[in-house]
Order: C-alpha cells, then sequence, then structure tokens
C-alpha cells in the first residue's frame, strides 16, 4: 500500500478528477442499486423472479448497449460521452422514487443503464487511454479501490434515507451523479483515442474490426460466465436475509465486503498480477466467487452471510481489474472504448443469465424444497468456467500474448 500511494505523485490531473467522478458515482450507484431489490421484494412485493427480470432489464440495458455506446465514445470523445450518460443516469435514478408498478421500475431500469452504457466505456478508455502497460494495473486497481469505497459509503447512506422513504434514496442517489455532471463538465479534460485522431470509419467497420479479434471473442465468453456469477450478489443477500432474519442491516453486509476490498484491492491484485497467469487471477477470482456464494447459501446463520459476502469480495479484488486490463491489452492504442463496449455486451449476456437464471434457481429450490439446489449450481457453474480459462492459458499461450510488466 505504501508503494502504491507513493506512485500517485506521478499521476497526471485528469486521472485525479476521474478518481472522485468513479468514487462520486460509485456512492450514488451503491447507495439504492442494492437496496433496490430489498425494497421490490419487501414493499413492493415481487417475487424473487420478476426482481431478477427487471436487475437483469437494467443490466442489459447498461452493458448491452455499449457496444454502441463504446464504439461512440471512440468517435465523439470521452469526455462527451461521459457527460450524456451522466445527464440520463440521473433521470432514471431520480424516476425511480416515483413509480410503483412493474412497467414503470423497467422504463426507470432502462435509462438508469443506458446512462451507464454511455460513461462506462469511455471512462475505462480514459483510463487506458492515459495509462502505461508499466501502472495500468495499479490504476485500475486505485480505481476498483475507490469504487469498492463507495460501496462502503453508499448502502449505509441508502439504508438511512430508506427509514424515511425510498424515494429520498432515489433523489439523494439522482443528485450525486448531477453533481458527477457539472464536475466533468467543468474539470474533466476533453480527450480522444487514437482512432478518433484517424480518418474517419464507419461504426460498422469499427465494430467488425473487434469482432474479428478471435482470441478476445473467447475471453468475452469467460467473463460473461464469471460475471453471471457477479450479480448474484444483489439478490442472493436479500434473498438469505429474507430467509433468516429480515430485520437484519442489508447495507451494513455490503459495507463489511466493501471494507475489505478497499483494504485489499491494491496488494491483491498487484499480487496477483505479479504471481499469476492474467487467466489464472481471473481463475482464481472466479473459485472465490463461487465459493463465497457457496458458503453464503449453505451455512444457515448470519454469520455464514458475512463470510460469504466477504469471500465473494475477495474474488472481485481479483477479478475485476485484471478484466479491466486484460480488455486494454487485447485493444492495444486504437478503439479502446469498442472494445470496453464489447466485453460490457458480454457482461449483459452474464448478468441476464445470473439474474434470471438465479431468480429461477432460488424459486425452484423453495418449490422444491431443495434450498440447496442454487448454491450448488452456482458452484458447479464457476468450476466449469474455471476449466476452461486455464485451457485457455495452457494451449493459447494467452499469457505470452497480453502479458505485462508490471
Amino acid at each position: 500500500m505504501i508503494a502504491a500511494l507513493r506512485k500517485l505523485t506521478s499521476i497526471r490531473l485528469p486521472f485525479w478528477v476521474m478518481f472522485m467522478n468513479t468514487f462520486s458515482m460509485a456512492v450514488g450507484f451503491y447507495m439504492m442499486i442494492p437496496l433496490l431489490a430489498s425494497y421490490l421484494l419487501n414493499d413492493i412485493l415481487l417475487t424473487v423472479t420478476m426482481v431478477g427480470i427487471i436487475s437483469a432489464i437494467r443490466s442489459f440495458s447498461q452493458q448491452g448497449l455499449s457496444v454502441l455506446c463504446g464504439t461512440l465514445a471512440d468517435k465523439l470523445g470521452y469526455k462527451r460521452t461521459i457527460l450524456i450518460g451522466l445527464l440520463i443516469r440521473t433521470f432514471g435514478f431520480g424516476m425511480f422514487g416515483f413509480v410503483d408498478s412493474i412497467p414503470g421500475f423497467i422504463i426507470a431500469c432502462f435509462f438508469s443503464g443506458l446512462g451507464g452504457s454511455l460513461f462506462n466505456p469511455a471512462s475505462y478508455a480514459y483510463y487506458a487511454a492515459l495509462s502505461t502497460s508499466s501502472n495500468r494495473i495499479t490504476i485500475y486497481a486505485i480505481r476498483e479501490m475507490l469504487s469498492n469505497m463507495g460501496f462502503v459509503v453508499g448502502p449505509v447512506l441508502g439504508a438511512l434515507l430508506m427509514g424515511f422513504h425510498f424515494r429520498y434514496v432515489s433523489l439523494a442517489a439522482a443528485l450525486i451523479f448531477a453533481f458527477s455532471f457539472f464536475f466533468s463538465l467543468f474539470f474533466l479534460p476533453a480527450i480522444q483515442s487514437e482512432q478518433s485522431r484517424k480518418a474517419y470509419t464507419g461504426i460498422w467497420s469499427q465494430m467488425q474490426t473487434v469482432w474479428s479479434n478471435r482470441p478476445f471473442r473467447r475471453f468475452m465468453l469467460f467473463t460473461m460466465i464469471s460475471w453471471s456469477l457477479v450479480t448474484q450478489l444483489y439478490i442472493a443477500v436479500p434473498f438469505r436475509v429474507h430467509q433468516l432474519a429480515s430485520d437484519a442491516n442489508i447495507g451494513l453486509i455490503y459495507s463489511s465486503g466493501a471494507i475489505v476490498m478497499v483494504l485489499l484491492q491494491v496488494p491483491l491484485s498487484k499480487l496477483g498480477n505479479r504471481k499469476l497467469q492474467p487467466f489464472g487471477v481471473m481463475s482464481l477470482g472466479t473459485l472465490l466467487l463461487a465459493g463465497g456464494l457457496f458458503t453464503l447459501g449453505m451455512i444457515g446463520s448470519m454469520w455464514g452471510i458475512y463470510a460469504g459476502v466477504i469471500l465473494f469480495m475477495i474474488g472481485q479484488v481479483f477479478l475485476q481489474p485484471m478484466m479491466n486490463t486484460m480488455v486494454s491489452d487485447y485493444a492495444g492504442d486504437e478503439q479502446i472504448a469498442s472494445y470496453f463496449g464489447f466485453n460490457s455486451f458480454a457482461l449483459s449476456i452474464g448478468a441476464i443469465i445470473g439474474n434470471v437464471g438465479g431468480g429461477y434457481l432460488y424459486d425452484l429450490g423453495t418449490y422444491l424444497g431443495w434450498q440447496s439446489l442454487p448454491w450448488v449450481c452456482f458452484l458447479v457453474f464457476g468450476l466449469m468456467n474455471i476449466r476452461f480459462m486455464l485451457k485457455e492459458q495452457r494451449t493459447a499461450g494467452s499469457g505470452n500474448a497480453i502479458r505485462r510488466t508490471v
């Protein structure tokens, strides 16, 4: 951690603006989205399957549209795309507080996700364009650490506001994204990718170029499967709390895991990058995700929920910075946002599988009286993906192709 902090003095001003942006947007996101499932389950009285469908719509609109939005970001410029996305996200989050029907929640989810589909690939590309191969894993680890700090603060604030009404949670989250918009407008320098400075090539042609990268297509398949496990967290925790102790503080559970991520994000990310090949790091992260879900579901106590969430969070510590670094390495110096957009699309498919499939498994396990069904399935699913990733590492020589010097 000390070594990482020393490197902060060499980080340029645009990074500091982006770091502030990352933290504030994470607070706004995590103060509402983790509590949304609880609100829909306990206040609106929707089934777990319907909550999964609504969550899948938000995930798909945020990540499924990122193929187009990432390509647009390479053309329009990263700052402009970030600003448009922040405005749309502000509207979507504010809308959540004023609807009480399934169609209304679906519309709010769509606009919330659309905003993310615009600013997420552009912001990741902004980080990649300014970083180098020698500091990229550190930059992304710091970014994830700040996001996790938002995960610590957000659920606590959300839980406090939830004591009054969910509308206050919605409006507070919208105001935070409005702040991020004006902060970016006045302080974030404009930057474009190398592709934007070249002669114009059609959006479709640019998308075909990215899709023709066969190793990257396989990589997207692996991230899709791992992400189906990541998305379980926002349904699995409310589901288990509802089963064991409906009056438990969900925000505190999420925050406890996020604190672990903040403390371990940078050192564990660098350690994994130094000791393991890229797919080895992702395999370790996936194993911890699946193991955390299995622990959360199989131990019938609140301590089991806390232990499972912490184990799950450590899995994210390994998975997410490495995943973002590998996307940047596949992209090189051109079409960075397009690559992130394509990978976000793969994550959206994983989110649909995770939200809809996971919600169905929860209800099916309850119906059949086999409470362990979803947790066993998650573990098996994760182990299968690990097997394929390690095979890719061995047979395709992918480690040599994308290995970095830290």
